[in-house]
């Protein structure tokens, strides 16, 4: 029993160190994988949503629409990830709507994305879900995604979301929805 118990532990390591290096952000996944143990304290649990202002701040028309930080007060601020802090996210849930006169065929993808920006590298948060008559019907449909190690922003990065939907013949366009929130939190670099 213990040479069994043994075994999956050596094959669960394995797995992390493969995901890692072909993640091509070692030191990041790694950062990641060794914080989860850690308690977080209260200021650095980060949730994100959708920002409404007119300003994009960091994110371009080409990477989407900028996240805000919501504090515990119900503030709400445009978020760059601070000096000498890196962001581990670690959840995307939302909606996308459908554009006027976008094809949404039944049995399409439906993607929420996020780009994180940095200095580092970009990275892609993608939740999925598929498309089916009430999505199409509705005009919306809702996706979430739970990464059980967290992807990792370092200082100066911004989290920037979009919207498509994917099918066999093509892409068709979509809309972040109104409601979109990311969560993680801050680790110190």
């Amino acid at each position: 029993m213990k040479e069994m118990i043994s075994s999956v532990l050596v094959s669960i390591g394995l797995l992390v160190m493969v995901f890692a290096l072909s993640a091509g952000h070692t030191s990041q996944a790694f950062a990641a994988a060794a914080q989860p143990g850690d308690a977080v304290a209260v200021d650095d649990v980060v949730t994100l949503v959708r920002s409404f202002a007119s300003g994009r701040g960091p994110c371009t028309a080409d990477l989407g629409v900028p996240t805000n930080r919501v504090f515990p007060d119900g503030t709400e601020e445009l978020f760059v990830v601070p000096a000498g802090q890196a962001l581990v996210l670690t959840d995307l849930e939302g909606e996308i709507t459908k554009k006027f006169n976008a094809a949404w065929p039944i049995g399409a993808i439906g993607h929420l994305t996020a780009r994180l920006t940095g200095a580092v590298a970009n990275q892609t948060v993608r939740a999925r879900t598929q498309i089916d008559a009430d999505a199409v019907s509705a005009g919306i449909a809702t996706m979430e995604l739970h990464l059980q190690s967290g992807v990792v922003a370092d200082s100066g990065a911004s989290v920037c979301l979009s919207a498509a939907v994917v099918f066999s013949n093509g892409v068709s366009s979509a809309n972040v929805g109104a409601d979109v929130r990311l969560h993680g939190y801050l680790i110190a670099r």
